[in-house]
């Protein structure tokens, strides 16, 4: 089962981003929107995991979110990667006090590697909001980029992290929850 594990965006915030998208309308080039049902934040990809796996990788989520209370995250920022002159995924940015996300993520992926899945390099907490295709006017994106770029959509309560299964279809991903891990206050 091709697997992940995310934080969900709430509606509100998920309008905002909405709109975020609209900005980067063109039409004479290829833009993927993330659909409003698939926004989410990526904190592991697993891939193709089996039920023996999903059980070693919910253990070592519950254990590890004991030592983790509630957090706010902050979403902020536009960005690209893997760079304003050759853009293929844009997204928004994340901040949390104390850098918070990024040492679960670091103490998480250290633990999963003990299990046999490879460490992320350098982890970049962000929200993939579209994957670029091709841009006919490279110039108007970057204007748009540079628009948006310090703009801050507001912040959310993250009290629970999924582990989401992915199905691909011609239409797109779909996502479905395997399991949801409470983080308490």
């Amino acid at each position: 089962m091709r697997s992940f594990l995310a934080i969900e965006i709430k509606s509100e915030l998920k309008e905002d981003i909405l709109n975020i998208q609209k900005e980067f309308l063109d039409e004479n080039s290829r833009i993927k929107f993330v659909e409003k049902e698939n926004l989410h934040l990526t904190l592991k990809f697993f891939g193709d995991i089996n039920d023996k796996k999903i059980k070693e990788i919910e253990s070592i989520i519950t254990h590890t979110l004991s030592n983790y209370n509630s957090f706010q995250l902050n979403l902020e920022k536009i960005g690209v990667f893997p760079n304003k002159k050759h853009p293929k995924v844009i997204w928004i940015g994340t901040h949390t006090i104390d850098n918070v996300l990024v040492k679960l993520i670091k103490e998480l992926d250290k633990e999963f590697n003990n299990i046999g899945f490879q460490k992320e390099k350098s982890y970049i907490p962000h929200l993939t909001i579209a994957r670029v295709k091709y841009i006919d006017n490279k110039e108007k994106l970057i204007n748009t980029l540079n628009k948006l770029q310090n703009i801050s959509l507001g912040n959310m309560n993250i009290t629970s992290i999924k582990l989401k299964s992915s199905k691909l279809t011609p239409n797109g991903p779909i996502y479905s929850t395997i399991n949801s891990f409470k983080i308490e206050d």
